[in-house]
């Protein structure tokens, strides 16, 4: 339990540390783009943020409802096709935050268990010592401390495994819950940035038509 919650943190790290770290580069030159096809560019440059995927699936999903939608390309449609393109970066979060939290359940279960089973070691080693005291007439402490101390060592290493899978855990979690407040306000930031190309593609069309 030990070894894989070793594995378990130095790959979840790495992971985090990446997304992080092209989620601030993706940040610092998002708000420089004006096209969506320069959003576009966008997903293949920093693949490992949570926020290009989002953009990315907001993207498709608008690029699929323009091609099978019917309906004449007016401020109404574009506005009913809103919601579901805002269900597809949920969608899309959703899965990106199971990815994100694989294999926490691990430490957590690590975490609980591990003491329980160093405890479980300890009783049995006691129990065996004091049982192999039955048949002694004057039983010293010289006979006893053995056993008990040799016991003793299941619970030291049940802790030593619970105590950084716990850390872990809980260092893990908090950068899960700062990712996902992140795409939510990710998510809030995108549905606005489509709205308002709504009313300018709608304008730009009003004005059209007038000239």
């Amino acid at each position: 339990m030990s070894i894989v919650s070793w594995a378990i943190f130095l790959k979840k790290l790495h992971q985090f540390r990446r997304a992080q770290s092209q989620t601030r580069s993706f940040l610092s030159t998002f708000g420089y783009r004006r096209n969506l096809q320069d959003y576009a560019e966008l997903a293949r440059l920093f693949p490992a943020s949570p926020l290009v995927q989002l953009l990315g699936a907001a993207i498709e999903e608008r690029s699929l409802l323009e091609k099978e939608s019917s309906l004449p390309t007016n401020e109404e449609t574009l506005n009913m096709l809103l919601p579901n393109i805002t269900e597809a970066m949920e969608r899309r979060s959703s899965r990106l935050l199971e990815q994100l939290e694989s294999s926490l359940s691990f430490l957590a279960t690590t975490t609980m268990v591990a003491p329980f089973l160093g405890l479980l070691g300890t009783v049995q080693g006691v129990l065996r010592t004091f049982l192999s005291l039955r048949g002694a007439q004057l039983p010293t402490l010289q006979l006893i401390a053995p056993g008990i101390s040799d016991a003793l060592v299941t619970t030291v290493m049940g802790l030593l495994v619970a105590i950084p899978a716990a850390l872990f855990y809980n260092y893990f979690v908090s950068r899960v819950r700062k990712l996902q407040s992140e795409m939510e306000r990710f998510i809030s930031e995108l549905t606005g940035m489509f709205r308002r190309e709504v009313h300018r593609r709608t304008e730009s069309t009003v004005k059209s038509v007038r000239d």
